[in-house]
């Protein structure tokens, strides 16, 4: 047997191995399930205030639906009588603004009479957005591969922000995938392909901290007290910041070996977080994932409290990307929104 094939060997059963742990997750049925979707969805959003979760269906009007009814109070969509498909969905810290986005443009919408209170054009596609907290200023990440911080009130152009390639070796600046907005509205935080998360003066555009991973970032998230911030990168690198020190408080990952060690980057971790959750003491954090794994950590060191598996409506559909998550006001159940289609309750062991 040649060297080569003793380390394809080697290789392969390595791989099995860590796939068999991994494999560990169990099984769970929800509490409540239900369908929110016909066609599925590309985004979906709870609002802060625990009352209602925002599906952008595709080829259909988004539909704001009541969490405690489980019934539409608004459908929205762009131009009357006339669906496209909601890209993306995003809420202020307030609850009273909504902003929906179909490819280049954003309609912000009064959650109170669900009235459209203004809609933005803009000249690329959005492939993320961040509301401040009453919905006055837009954070978005944009094809173009910047970042914009927007006054909605003023129609301006307040920061443009920019990834360089220099974190990865690149002449060009890098594509910025995802975006937030502190609490308090003052901050920002960009996450790109330079592998890189990067915090923001939002005013004045000046960068205030970077954050290596080892993958390109494609989740970035404060905390609600804006003192941490949580970024996900490929291959389960998804880690707890302190914005004051700028070091790194906990990681947050279910692989069977240290994501920073040699067998970090080995494909069969490429499990990345694609929503995140806080419960509303700041003692803990749900994290959902395209291979429909949910888990729940304590905040203060990473600490892995728990993991289960959402449903799939098709078994031969084994992935199902867990798009938005939230803790219920009492702190006792999940809720989850999955890209098929489905909103779950789960109660918390």
């Amino acid at each position: 047997m040649s060297v080569f094939s003793r380390h394809v060997i080697r290789t392969l059963s390595a791989a099995l191995v860590l796939l068999s742990l991994s494999a560990c997750t169990e099984e769970r049925t929800p509490t409540e399930s239900w369908k929110h979707s016909e066609n599925g969805s590309y985004a979906s959003s709870f609002s802060p205030d625990g009352r209602y979760v925002l599906v952008g269906d595709i080829d259909l009007p988004a539909k704001l639906w009541d969490l405690q009814t489980n019934k539409v109070k608004y459908t929205w969509q762009n131009t009357p009588n006339d669906a496209g498909t909601t890209t993306d969905v995003a809420f202020s810290d307030d609850s009273k603004v909504a902003a929906t986005v179909e490819s280049k443009v954003i309609v912000l919408w009064n959650m109170e009479n669900g009235e459209p209170m203004i809609r933005l054009e803009f000249p690329v596609t959005i492939k993320d957005i961040a509301l401040s907290p009453k919905g006055d200023h837009l954070l978005l990440a944009l094809q173009d591969r910047s970042a914009v911080y927007f006054d909605v009130i003023g129609n301006r152009v307040v920061q443009i922000l920019k990834h360089d390639g220099k974190a990865v070796n690149s002449p060009i600046d890098q594509l910025i995938n995802t975006v937030d907005i502190s609490p308090n509205g003052k901050y920002g935080l960009t996450g790109g392909d330079d592998h890189t998360a990067r915090m923001w003066n939002l005013e004045t555009g000046q960068q205030l901290r970077i954050w290596q991973h080892n993958n390109g970032v494609s989740l970035v998230s404060f905390d609600p007290m804006g003192g941490f911030v949580i970024s996900s990168a490929g291959n389960a690198q998804t880690r707890i910041w302190n914005v004051k020190s700028g070091k790194q408080v906990a990681v947050l990952t279910t692989s069977p070996v240290d994501v920073d060690g040699i067998w970090g980057d080995f494909p069969v971790f490429k499990t990345t977080t694609s929503a995140i959750a806080y419960s509303s003491d700041g003692k803990y954090v749900v994290t959902g994932h395209p291979n429909r794994e949910l888990c729940v950590w304590r905040a203060q060191n990473g600490q892995d409290l728990g993991c289960w598996l959402t449903p799939r409506k098709d078994a031969l559909k084994p992935g199902v990307v867990i798009q938005a998550l939230a803790f219920s006001r009492d702190g006792r159940y999940i809720y989850s929104e999955l890209g098929n289609g489905l909103g779950q309750k789960w109660r918390i062991r």
